[in-house]
This record gives structure tokens, C-alpha cells and sequence, in this order.
């Protein structure tokens, strides 16, 4: 697989993940927190992911570095964003419209990441290149995973 269609497929993931949580009944609460945290963690290790193969490959070449740092600086947003969400209980009032915020952002990330970034990888590199960077992507990304997991 190449980077381009491994982005666009956890894409999709991510957000059926977060679709999932704005759809679902919070009756099992324990469930629901188990889910979000999962949500936090996928989306966390994805884009430090792309932070460390992507963009730093992106942020190279100083004509595509500014679309790189607006990335990065995405990714920041949509953390804190998700993370601010872990100091309110799933209960109150809030959650849900905050929720909704952060899957907006999130999703907006998702749309401006795959017309523009993805295509720009798909234009400056090969076909080899793009397989480097996957390989180098999963390693990343399943570290940070296991990391956060323990």
C-alpha cells in the first residue's frame, strides 16, 4: 500500500470512529469513554505520524513548507480540541456540541489534507517513495500506539 491510500483509508476510520460517538447512545457510559479514549489515541498517533513522515518531508521544500505548518498546526487544534473534551463528563450538557465542534475541525482537516497534501505526495513523489513513506508511517503510528497503551 502506499501513503496516499493508507491516509484516506484511517481518514475514513477516524471518522466513522467519531461519527459513531456523535450517533450513539451514551447509555453505557463506561463503553462510550473506552470508545473516545480509543478515538484520542488513533488520531493522536495518526498525525504525529504524519508529522514525522509527511510533513517532514513536505517542510523540505520551502515552496510546500507553509501548507505543511498550517497542517501541523491543524493537528494542534484538533488535539486540544479532543482533549479539552476529557475534563467534561460524558453527561453534561456539553459534550455533544463540543463533540460536534471538534469532529467539524476534524473534518475539515480531513478535506483540506486530502485535496491539497495528498495531492501534492501524490505529484512530488514515486511510487517507491510513497512506499517508503508508508512503511515508515505504520512503524510510527504503532509505536505511538503501544506507547499510549500502556
Amino acid at each position: 500500500m502506499n501513503i496516499v491510500d493508507r491516509l484516506k483509508e484511517e481518514h475514513r476510520v477516524i471518522q466513522s470512529m467519531i461519527n459513531d460517538l456523535l450517533r450513539g447512545p451514551i447509555e453505557d457510559s463506561e463503553k462510550y469513554s473506552r470508545s473516545y479514549i480509543e478515538l484520542i489515541s488513533r488520531v493522536e498517533a495518526h498525525e504525529r505520524g504524519e508529522e514525522n513522515t509527511i510533513y517532514q518531508e513536505l517542510m523540505a521544500d520551502i515552496q510546500v513548507r507553509p501548507i505543511a505548518l498550517q497542517a501541523v498546526e491543524e493537528h494542534r487544534i484538533i488535539k486540544n480540541a479532543l482533549k479539552d473534551l476529557t475534563d467534561v463528563e460524558i453527561t453534561e450538557e456539553v459534550w455533544i456540541p463540543r463533540l460536534v465542534v471538534a469532529n467539524n475541525l476534524l473534518s475539515l482537516h480531513i478535506q483540506i489534507e486530502e485535496g491539497n497534501v495528498l495531492e501534492l505526495i501524490e505529484q512530488s513523489f514515486d511510487d517507491a517513495k510513497k512506499e517508503e513513506l508508508d512503511e515508515k508511517f505504520v512503524k510510527e503510528e504503532e509505536k505511538l500506539l503501544l506507547a499510549m497503551r500502556r
